[in-house]
């Protein structure tokens, strides 16, 4: 078991969701698994460690064979430090949901949290996202931190700001990252474009359809009225969070080509990333102010990979 992921001081009820973190890998499951069945041999001195428990996996959509000791589970995703403390003291609708992820994808999440700062940075509409207990929605959250973890890594904590806000205030709108370098100031906004709601094989980060809707969508209401709200040296740029990086690609390179109107009126620039093997970020300037910034997000490229 990881150093950092601790068992629950206390046993396991039924309904609690866990991940397993077995020494032997014939052992090992990716998804959450609910308990379904608490054993114990009943004597007065039992302690937590003589626990045992019954599992459904999540993912497979079965009960295990095996019975899994106590010192082989976390509680999910309440064991992942980073989480529970993102997550605050009272549980929240929507963390059940986001338990049943894949331990890979908590643990990158607990990774990329390590840059962030419950504190002082603004994360309540992360919560707020979390809280609808929807799985596209807790994958915006994953795009917004995946991408920050990046830049903050790239340029430092205190380069980058998240929700730049567009007014004084009055306006409710505002960018979700704020890149300011020596030469440029670059404000980002991060789309997930729209994918099926009910995902192949479980919970996780899935196929993506109808991006350019959502790509449409978003430089239209967010990017519209952001040149007439922000300086003119300030570098807008959209940054577009590909779940399914072929067919995604390609239906943004479609789209672009068609040529509906000049995606340069409203955005400077847009990259694409996705987490789906190694780090994969590609930026295209629409603009000249735009063009300044192909050395900034090249840069993400060579971060080294936290999986």
């Amino acid at each position: 078991m990881n150093s950092e992921l601790e068992p629950a001081d206390e046993s396991y009820d039924i309904g609690d969701i866990v991940h397993i973190h077995a020494p032997d890998s014939e052992y090992e499951h990716h998804f959450g698994c609910e308990v379904v069945g608490v054993h114990c041999n009943g004597k007065p001195t039992a302690t937590v460690e003589d626990h045992s428990y019954t599992l459904y996996a999540y993912g497979v959509e079965r009960e295990l064979d095996s019975k899994y000791p106590h010192r082989h589970l976390i509680p999910s995703p309440r064991g992942y430090p980073n989480i529970n403390d993102l997550l605050g003291e009272t549980p929240i609708n929507g963390e059940e949901l986001f338990g049943k992820f894949k331990r890979s994808d908590l643990q990158l999440i607990n990774k990329y949290l390590t840059l962030v700062d419950v504190e002082s940075d603004p994360t309540l509409d992360w919560l707020n996202e979390i809280r609808k207990g929807d799985v596209d929605r807790i994958n915006s959250v994953f795009a917004e931190l995946y991408l920050l973890y990046y830049l903050r890594e790239a340029y430092g904590t205190e380069q980058v700001s998240m929700n730049a806000a567009l007014s004084d205030g009055s306006d409710p709108k505002d960018f979700d990252l704020r890149l300011t370098t020596e030469d440029q100031d670059i404000w980002i906004e991060i789309t997930k474009p729209d994918h099926a709601s009910v995902l192949e094989g479980g919970f996780g980060f899935g196929m993506g359809t109808r991006t350019t809707n959502s790509i449409d969508r978003k430089l239209k209401n967010k990017f519209g009225p952001a040149p007439e709200a922000v300086n003119d040296d300030v570098i807008l740029v959209l940054a577009v969070y590909q779940e399914e990086q072929i067919t995604q690609g390609f239906e943004i390179r479609r789209w672009l080509n068609e040529d509906y109107y000049d995606v340069g009126d409203f955005s400077d620039g847009w990259i694409t990333f996705t987490y789906l093997g190694d780090p994969d970020f590609e930026y295209h300037a629409f603009t000249e102010n735009g063009a300044c910034c192909n050395d900034v997000f090249k840069a993400l490229n060579e971060v080294e990979d936290p999986q």
